[in-house]
């Protein structure tokens, strides 16, 4: 495999280990690499702890904001005498919602990995004659996904 390939098969397979409930094994048959490969990469870059803290960390972060988007609220109405919000704290609150947004509207390799493995598994229940073709051709998206994020990065 050449070496730019063998970088979008890690990329791919980090994916497939964080957004799936695939094995190491299973992702190694599927891009056609060692095992062994696939430990190696995943312990170099740690993925067990990653897959951990991939959902919750967003999710995590969402549930703080819309917290202290509350309290901001709150201590607003309990102003003494004063129930609407000053322009700075009207800024404030806008900042925020706007955080909120961002963090709700963004989307990754990770997203379209976990929503394409979700289609997967639903066209494999589906129809299972079918399922080998889609998932080539989803894998085929990722790959090209992967190689669009890293000329853009560059």
């Amino acid at each position: 495999m050449k070496r730019k390939d063998l970088s979008n098969a890690k990329e791919v397979a980090r994916q497939l280990y964080l957004n799936s409930n695939m094995k190491q094994k299973e992702i190694a048959e599927r891009l056609s690499v060692s095992e062994v490969t696939v430990s190696r990469w995943a312990k170099a870059g740690q993925w067990e702890t990653l897959k951990k803290n991939l959902l919750t960390s967003k999710y995590q972060r969402l549930g703080e904001l819309y917290t202290e988007l509350e309290e901001f609220n709150r201590m607003i109405k309990e102003k003494e005498g004063y129930k609407v919000a000053t322009s700075h704290e009207a800024d404030a609150r806008r900042k925020l919602i706007m955080d909120i947004k961002q963090l709700e509207g963004e989307y990754s390799i990770s997203n379209v990995m976990t929503i394409g493995m979700e289609f997967c598994d639903f066209v494999k229940k589906a129809d299972d004659s079918r399922a080998s073709e889609i998932l080539d051709l989803y894998n085929a998206f990722v790959n090209d996904t992967i190689n669009k994020a890293k000329w853009q990065d560059e």
